[in-house]
């Protein structure tokens, strides 16, 4: 029930604010005291989690996930090894931008340098071989641009509705779509390619892309428009056009044979070498279309692009989305010929030539950034791939446009349980990255929204890396470093995905925090991670399951999820690999190198674990 204004925290009617009064009734005393009492108790009647077909629900725990929660109230020190999940796929033809242009995504291997949303650049870090039979979906924008996405593919999305961004899959997405404030995924910032050695100035060939003869150097201009282009460019010579007095013909020096040498006669196209120079030859070079076959409209500043040529004109819309500018593309048909036409709205003065450059309103609108959803429809199953990138909110570019898409709940439960129902408890999150950390807080403060006002404390900061209550508990998200908890006072730290975390940070963390942490009787650490290769997560569970530390050792095999059985096993192995199912679900990494001394030959051979057996044989 939604609380009194007076009674909220900053106008959040699921927010009990300090210093509010409650009141109780005799089943929710007794309610109160079993909670307390009972993680496991509180976590299955009162945390609730978003499911992908029912929305809102209360957490239905599963019995490995109640063990969990038992282990972790009853241990200071735990580790949990966890499978990968499969899924966030897309399908295999789906264009993804690299440094060297466009590559199918069936084509991307490990270490490849693609982009994120951020317009940088981002190593991708895992890749799964090509799954087969999935639930597919065409995902269609605002902007008439497609994506087949399976259905667990995940998206970062926001909407006017929320008051924060939400990551889902697609599946989750299809009851929204029918808000009339639809999510949204915010497009790309800029992307940063670094500048080139082009032979033919961009603004120059923007202009003969546009208005040049495609046989020879010469451009076409308005007279009026000469003496601006005679004040750039080197014009050698200038033909008043027979067919129209206020057109002229002009020849630009050298411009005939940089063409000739490029492949660009009676081949107008922009080369790949333009498409990946820099944020300001592209800018250039974009003006230099306009100026040409691009138009403004007077009353609200938006821009057209006009051109028959479909393969120029899909260059120029994959220009605009590497500059940042969202836009679309119409067509319409005059003379039985098909003329296209790209629309678009940009604080990006996308003009030189004085005359248009003065009509352009630089206008800046949060709708001009934003790709709506504008469909998603179930088609027949399609070949997908998912990869995985090393930037801080996991998301890379897709499709010539360039959409950015994706990459503990029951630690979320247990952290709950404990902040609520145990004075002055100081918890961090930390994980691999910050923003990973901050989507585990935003868990936390979705099941605590969602708590009776009754169950809930008093809410002193609450944003998206603190919450501190009224009980003077307090929790933190952060990235894992040495210095994010240095001179902290905190009674459980959590690790997520700590085998994700480079060896020489997680063992400056380590020498720094653990000799604080363990200092404590009752201090706390859980570490929760996927096996990645031999590292410090792999040592302390080793370590742990031969007993050389103090941690509590807890595996989740695939076999634990209801559901899962051999036959599950077997259909995943034929949609996937017997190699990938060994890495992914039994937490085996069979291109996981160590080293073996052998005695024979008085040598050490670094070898595959999954070669390991072939070696001692």
């Amino acid at each position: 029930m939604a609380l009194r204004a007076e009674d909220s925290y900053r106008d959040n009617p699921l927010l009990k604010k300090a210093g509010a009064k409650s009141s109780y009734t005799q089943h929710q005393l007794e309610e109160y005291a079993k909670c307390a009492r009972d993680p496991v108790y509180f976590a299955m009647n009162y945390i609730h989690i978003i499911n992908v077909d029912e929305g809102l629900v209360k957490f239905r725990m599963w019995e490995f996930q109640k063990d969990m929660i038992r282990i972790f109230k009853d241990n200071r020190f735990v580790i949990t090894k966890c499978p990968r999940q499969v899924g966030k796929a897309l399908d295999i033809e789906t264009p993804i931008l690299t440094i060297d242009g466009f590559k199918k995504l069936k084509d991307i291997e490990i270490g490849e340098i693609i982009y994120g949303p951020d317009g940088k650049e981002t190593t991708v870090t895992f890749i799964t071989d090509i799954m087969e039979n999935r639930p597919c979906y065409l995902v269609t924008f605002s902007n008439n641009d497609t994506i087949i996405a399976d259905e667990e593919h995940l998206w970062t999305v926001n909407s006017q509705n929320w008051n924060k961004e939400r990551t889902i899959t697609t599946k989750e997405l299809i009851p929204f779509l029918n808000h009339s404030n639809r999510p949204y995924v915010n497009f790309t910032k800029p992307i940063e390619f670094s500048n080139k050695n082009l032979p033919i100035d961009p603004y120059l060939l923007g202009i003969w892309l546009g208005d040049g003869n495609s046989s020879d150097g010469r451009i076409t201009c308005h007279k009026e428009d000469l003496d601006f282009y005679k004040s750039i460019f080197n014009i050698k010579s200038t033909y008043t056009d027979k067919r129209n007095n206020n057109v002229t013909l002009n020849c630009i020096t050298n411009l005939y044979s940089n063409l000739n040498k490029n492949n660009l006669l009676y081949n107008k196209h922009i080369p790949k070498e333009y498409l990946l120079s820099s944020i300001e030859q592209r800018i250039e070079l974009l003006r230099g279309l306009m100026d040409t076959d691009g138009s403004v409209r007077k009353q609200n500043g938006g821009c057209e692009f006009y051109q028959k040529n479909e393969k120029l004109i899909d260059d120029f819309r994959y220009l605009l989305s590497s500059l940042g500018i969202k836009s679309t593309k119409l067509f319409k048909i005059i003379n039985d010929r098909k003329y296209y036409c790209v629309n678009f709205t940009t604080n990006i003065s996308v003009f030189k030539l004085p005359r248009k450059k003065i009509l352009q309103k630089c206008k800046e609108h949060p709708k001009n950034t934003r790709l709506y959803f504008d469909n998603i429809e179930k088609i027949e199953s399609v070949p997908v791939r998912c990869l995985q990138v090393n930037n801080d909110d996991h998301l890379f570019l897709a499709g010539n446009t360039l959409i950015p898409t994706h990459n503990t709940t029951t630690t979320v439960a247990y952290m709950l349980w404990l902040t609520l129902f145990t004075d002055q408890q100081n918890i961090a999150i930390l994980a691999n990255k910050g923003q990973n950390a901050r989507d585990i807080l935003s868990k936390y403060q979705l099941a605590y929204e969602n708590l009776p006002d009754w169950l809930q404390q008093g809410v002193v900061t609450w944003n998206k890396g603190t919450v501190e209550l009224e009980n003077k508990s307090k929790i933190i998200a952060s990235s894992t470093s040495s210095s994010a908890i240095r001179g902290g006072s905190f009674n459980l730290v959590f690790l997520d995905e700590f085998a994700f975390v480079p060896n020489n940070i997680a063992n400056e963390f380590f020498t720094a925090v653990y000799p604080v942490i363990s200092s404590g009787k009752k201090t706390k650490i859980i570490i929760v991670s996927t096996p990645n290769g031999m590292n410090l997560f792999y040592k302390l569970w080793q370590d742990s399951i031969e007993k050389r530390n103090n941690y509590i050792p807890f595996e989740i095999h695939w076999s634990m999820v209801p559901g899962r059985d051999e036959a599950w096993k077997e259909e995943t192995i034929r949609n996937t690999s017997e190699r990938q199912f060994q890495q992914e679900f039994e937490c085996i990494d069979g291109d996981t190198k160590i080293d073996i001394y052998d005695k024979k030959t008085k040598q050490y051979h670094n070898i595959r674990i999954v070669d390991f057996y072939d070696f001692l044989v």
